[in-house]
């Protein structure tokens, strides 16, 4: 049975792990291996330790960066080491990050998180289950949180 690692924070407005292993486990049975870090730079080795030690076959990286240029850039870093991690242990890592400013209001980012995080879950199971799925989802605009842009049309 494949295992899915979820490395959440605890520097999040929202419960971002929560919702991750909801949408999964409405979705497929799989073992889930979580793990919550302060902050979204903690998330690198949170997810390599997922994958080398706990076994996981993939991992969901949930962090929600601030809205400031100092916090942009620590989310720029993480993702950085995020990518380092996949190509060292050469296992998929899905960034999901939602930026303090994504929203314009606290209702909106609660939905943004949620949703984004939903949907990137789906992403993982097609990736580990439906790999034809995401084949066929080829340029077709796809978007996590907010709605689709769809295929550009010639």
């Amino acid at each position: 049975m494949p295992t899915i690692g979820i490395a959440d924070t605890t520097f999040a407005r929202y419960d971002m792990g929560h919702a991750a292993i909801d949408e999964i486990q409405k979705n497929v049975s799989v073992k889930i291996k979580r793990v919550t870090v302060p902050g979204i730079k903690d998330l690198p080795v949170a997810a390599k330790k997922l994958i080398e030690e706990e076994g996981c076959d993939i991992v969901m990286a949930l962090g929600m960066p601030g809205a400031r240029e100092k916090d942009k850039v620590c989310a720029h870093e993480a993702s950085q080491g995020l990518i380092l991690a996949q190509l060292m242990t050469n296992t998929h890592i899905i960034e999901v990050f939602v930026h303090e400013d994504e929203g314009k209001d606290d209702k909106e980012l609660s939905f943004l998180m949620d949703r984004r995080t939903r949907e990137h879950a789906l992403n993982v199971i097609k990736l580990l289950f439906k790999p034809d799925k995401l084949i066929r989802e080829a340029g077709t605009g796809q978007r996590q949180g907010f709605e689709d842009a769809g295929p550009l049309r010639m």
